[in-house]
């Protein structure tokens, strides 16, 4: 449901609470209203335009009419905003900025009717070196849902005492004894991290949904990886099933469910020439999704990266342009339902790329629609590549390391102005470069 949507729905709620239900009870007395005139707001860390609506009576819509705001989540800190017909609940309830604890009397999180709010959820302040990703693992929070929270459309813009809400709990799955979940609230994009204790196991195959599961043995623990799909349709309850096998080679077959929570993805608009939208013809699309398909549908077992990945650039902070799964409008169309597969670094043409980890190039030529390309195995059904490159200095077949320079940045393929696309795959499903940087996955 959208944010206005939710804003009306909010106000019709106060209006039925006011007027009671079929007259069975006095109307309670309704809170003492400022006069409605046109407001000058300040927009204060933690603010988003659908908590200023609330706060005022208004809507969303009527906010960025009155500011000529064309994004809804484009707000700085500091920023003046006209309030129209402004109303302000004089007994209104505000969780304090220093407040830690759960704030059960808080006004409603973001994004969530108040019925659909968790009972409880906490309130903290972003500190000096913090960043969303640490932020979420600390409180065992997935970092797309502490986006979606919180209203955020990139992870990387977080300010110095902003109030962040996090949910006291987002699923209550039940797990098998033994089984255990990294991250425990998985949601479109990531990458899950299944371990098993199954010390007496001397083999162990498994699937999530209709994904085939490759398990490694660590001393006592058995581990697989999951790519879960960043699409639409991909929410909710998905089957896992596993086999292992004792010593006397008895099957113990284990089923469960696991969760996945919705991502946040934004909507991007791109208008293409004639000659770019040649490139979208089924035939060339269908020949080289089927090529890429192949290269990262193979699997070896031997990891070939050690700790987290690092950026592919030696440029600090460089501007994210388009972020995975961002959903796309191409000539004022429909948003595809999967949206962008990895990760655009705005960067000067020639810029040097660098291997992200340990791997062996497996794909180094030119294609039509991603351009000059460089794909990169990186074991247990792990791939990076980079795509729309000017220049590739890596060669099929070669062993990498971290920092290992293998190409240069272009705008060669389907591309728009010079760029980085990092794609990463599990199993062959896209996932989120950035949870590979932020997080050391086993």
């Amino acid at each position: 449901m959208d944010p206005v949507t939710l804003a009306r729905l909010a106000l019709l709620s106060a209006i039925l609470a006011a007027n009671g239900a079929n007259g069975a009870a006095p109307p309670p007395i309704a809170p003492t209203a400022a006069p409605s005139a046109n407001a000058i707001y300040i927009a204060q860390p933690g603010d988003t335009l659908f908590s200023i609506a609330l706060k005022f009576n208004t809507t969303i819509a009527a906010i960025q009419q009155a500011n000529q705001l064309a994004d809804p989540n484009a707000l700085a800190v500091g920023q003046r905003l006209i309030i129209p017909n402004a109303s302000v609940a004089q007994n209104a309830v505000t969780p304090s900025p220093t407040a830690r604890g759960p704030t059960p009397n808080a006004s409603p999180p973001p994004n969530a009717t108040p019925s659909a709010a968790p009972p409880n959820y906490e309130t903290y302040i972003v500190r000096a070196g913090d960043t969303l990703a640490q932020i979420a693992a600390r409180f065992g929070v997935s970092l797309p849902e502490l986006m979606r929270l919180n209203q955020l459309t990139n992870p990387n813009l977080i300010a110095v005492g902003q109030r962040l809400l996090i949910p006291a709990a987002t699923n209550t799955q039940v797990l098998p004894v033994g089984v255990t979940l990294a991250p425990q609230n998985v949601a479109q994009g990531e990458t899950l991290t299944l371990a098993v204790a199954a010390p007496d196991a001397t083999d162990m195959q498994g699937a999530l949904d209709k994904q085939d599961l490759h398990f490694q043995r660590v001393g006592d623990t058995w581990y697989a990886l999951a790519g879960i799909s960043r699409c639409a349709n991909y929410v909710g309850n998905f089957p896992v099933a596993l086999t292992w096998r004792d010593a006397q080679g008895n099957a113990q077959p284990v089923q469960f469910d696991v969760h996945v929570n919705a991502g946040t993805f934004g909507v991007q608009d791109l208008t293409l020439t004639s000659q770019m939208s040649a490139l979208l013809d089924p035939a060339i699309m269908n020949a080289e999704n089927a090529l890429v398909g192949e290269t990262v549908g193979a699997f070896t077992a031997e990891q070939k990266w050690q700790g987290k990945f690092r950026l592919p650039l030696d440029v600090k902070n460089p501007r994210i342009s388009t972020t995975f799964g961002e959903r796309r409008s191409y000539n004022g169309g429909a948003p595809g339902l999967c949206g962008h597969e990895g990760t655009d670094y705005a960067v000067a043409g020639g810029t040097p790329v660098y291997a992200p980890a340990g791997g062996v190039v497996v794909l180094a030529e030119p294609l039509k629609v991603r351009g000059n390309v460089v794909f990169i195995d990186h074991g247990r059904g792990v791939f990076s590549a980079f795509y729309h490159l000017d220049k590739i200095i890596a060669k099929q077949g070669q062993r990498v390391q971290a920092g290992d320079l293998i190409a240069q940045v272009g705008t060669t393929g389907f591309s728009t102005g010079y760029h980085l696309h990092w794609s990463m795959w599990v199993n062959g499903v896209y996932v989120n470069p950035s949870q590979w940087m932020e997080q050391e996955i086993p």
